[in-house]
């Protein structure tokens, strides 16, 4: 490789090309590897490849330095390109910072991406002619995405990423290369685009992105079905475009097209994950709410909330549930703190625990030194006879991985439990059967425990490496409560969906006699989270576990 560099360009210094080279005596062989890579053993390279349509020419570039030492982000050594025919013959090889994402047409022009040398977001687009003339060159305030060319080399059209600050992030731009300048760019609203059809004749564009979605843009940059785009994507769910559609109509929609989003809302609480099913069911409740059906609204912003306390409409529900009049608010009872709604809503026990301190340092009782909030809180469980750790879910978590192993292997030590659940190990030999693992918890023993916790323990002295605040006495106790019975059915909902449901448990764990019991603590100014509201929700509640809400105020 680094003799083919030299070969072309011999010293270091940047250039825009270099003269064309004779043929082979016969076209060279191009060998195809995977990810569009090729060997061409003639020219001793090694690296991706491009052809046009009809096979007369033959884009290959490298993002390396002119050694070949030092590949990909850099701050110095030009990448290389090179355009041969079909026969061999070097048309004109040159230079960029970092060559990317080649394409050319069956007249010989091509383009290249150069996603530039350094640190920034930013990149560049270069297109030429056969020749190795430029005809176009674009710097952009983002980093580039896809790009294609027209079949004739007339146009060209590349995508941003995004790029926070910039005017010119998530948007598309047309190009004309015969006139070398810009003649469209529109927001990025159809996802990711992998390919591109340019129609030069009709003056249209067509987007080919994630699962072959087809959409076609005119050369003004204006869609060309703009209302059937939408109409699929409402009917598979997609919240983003169900929200803008919604949000648009000032008024309720037709019959037919609010049954449109009704039934692809439905479908986005069935398919979606937690975040997405929380704002499907606010843009219902928001539906129902503009069409007078309250109580239907009132419904799916209870709903909302229950997936995602954050999602927006606890005010749009409180204002909902106001009494109507005078009587019914005398009858209403006493006034309720927003963490005893949530804790209702959960269906979770909720208390009040009375501290000394604000902000982020609290106490128990006045003697003692003030610390964070969950541990004065452990303090108060303390008081009432309970054991207990202040470790969100790094206790359970930590157990979970002692009893699931008869002996584990000292090179888990440190391993994440929820990437042996996931198997997301290098080797085939740690890629455990979840039913070998969920059998090894059920017939745990206080003895394979405290082997596990040695093993587990010793790279951090005497706790997990990843959760300062686990003891020894914390798993062993935690396990002699709940047994291998106990733990199997958490570790099984776990094993279901291991990385979503690494965070998100409360913030204490405590055990007295045989009961365990899970404490969601909650000072002034806190907030439940999504993570923390589908944990409760999906794993502790379903298993009839002790669940609470402690709301921290004031002494």
């Amino acid at each position: 490789m680094k003799g083919f560099l030299q070969r072309l360009f011999g010293g270091d210094g940047p250039s825009d090309k270099t003269p064309a080279q004779p043929e082979f005596a016969s076209p060279p062989e191009i060998k195809p590897f995977s990810h569009g890579l090729v060997r061409i053993p003639a020219l001793n390279f090694f690296g991706p490849h491009t052809a046009s349509p009809n096979g007369r020419f033959h884009l290959i570039w490298l993002d390396r330095n002119p050694d070949g030492t030092t590949g990909g982000h850099r701050y110095e050594g030009h990448g290389t390109w090179s355009l041969l025919t079909d026969g061999g013959a070097t048309l004109a090889t040159g230079r960029l910072e970092r060559p990317q994402d080649g394409h050319v047409a069956d007249n010989g022009t091509f383009i290249l991406s150069d996603w530039m040398f350094g640190d920034g977001l930013n990149g560049r687009l270069c297109a030429f002619r056969a020749d190795g003339q430029k005809l176009l060159e674009r710097e952009f305030s983002a980093n580039l995405g896809s790009s294609g060319i027209s079949i004739d080399g007339r146009f060209a059209i590349c995508q941003t990423a995004h790029a926070p600050g910039s005017p010119e992030s998530n948007r598309h731009f047309l190009f004309d290369l015969e006139m070398g300048q810009e003649i469209a760019s529109w927001m990025q609203e159809t996802g990711w685009t992998n390919t591109y059809e340019v129609d030069s004749v009709n003056r249209s564009v067509v987007l080919v992105g994630q699962e072959d979605e087809r959409v076609g843009y005119g050369f003004d940059g204006e869609m060309l079905d703009r209302d059937g785009w939408q109409r699929g994507r409402i009917a598979i769910g997609d919240i983003d475009v169900i929200r803008h559609v919604a949000e648009s109509l000032e008024h309720n929609p037709s019959s037919d097209l609010r049954a449109a989003i009704l039934a692809g809302l439905d479908v986005a609480l069935t398919t979606g994950e937690g975040w997405k099913q929380a704002r499907a069911l606010r843009i219902r409740g928001e539906m129902h709410e503009r069409a007078g059906e309250l109580e239907a609204a009132i419904e799916a912003y209870d709903q909302a909330l229950t997936i995602d306390p954050q999602v927006g409409v606890a005010r749009k529900l409180a204002k909902l549930q106001q009494p109507k009049s005078p009587k019914d608010a005398k009858a209403s009872t006493t006034k309720r703190s927003r963490f005893e709604k949530q804790a209702q809503r959960f269906g979770i026990e909720h208390e009040v625990v009375q501290l000394d301190g604000g902000g982020n340092d609290w106490r128990f009782h006045r003697s003692d030194a003030y610390k964070p909030v969950e541990l004065a809180v452990l303090d108060h469980y303390h008081a009432e006879g309970w054991h207990g750790c202040a470790a969100e879910g790094g206790l359970i978590l930590t157990l979970i991985k002692a009893a699931s192993f008869k002996a584990l292997p000292v090179r888990h030590a440190d391993t994440f439990i929820e990437a042996l659940y996931a198997k997301n190990v290098a080797f085939p030999e740690d890629r455990f059967e979840h039913s070998e693992l969920l059998a090894a918890i059920e017939q745990a023993s206080p003895d394979q425990i405290e082997r596990n916790w040695a093993v587990i323990a010793a790279s951090a002295g005497d706790t997990p490496r990843f959760y300062p605040r686990v003891q020894r006495d914390h798993v062993v106790g935690l396990f002699n409560c709940l047994g291998g019975s106990g733990l199997r059915p958490i570790a099984e909902l776990f094993a279901a969906a291991s990385y979503d449901l690494r965070a998100g448990w409360p913030d204490l764990t405590l055990w007295r006699d045989d009961e365990v019991r899970f404490v969601e603590v909650k000072a002034p100014g806190d907030s439940m989270h999504a993570s923390q509201a589908r944990l409760i929700s999906t794993v502790l509640v379903p298993l009839g576990l002790r669940v609470g809400l402690t709301e921290v105020r004031p002494a």
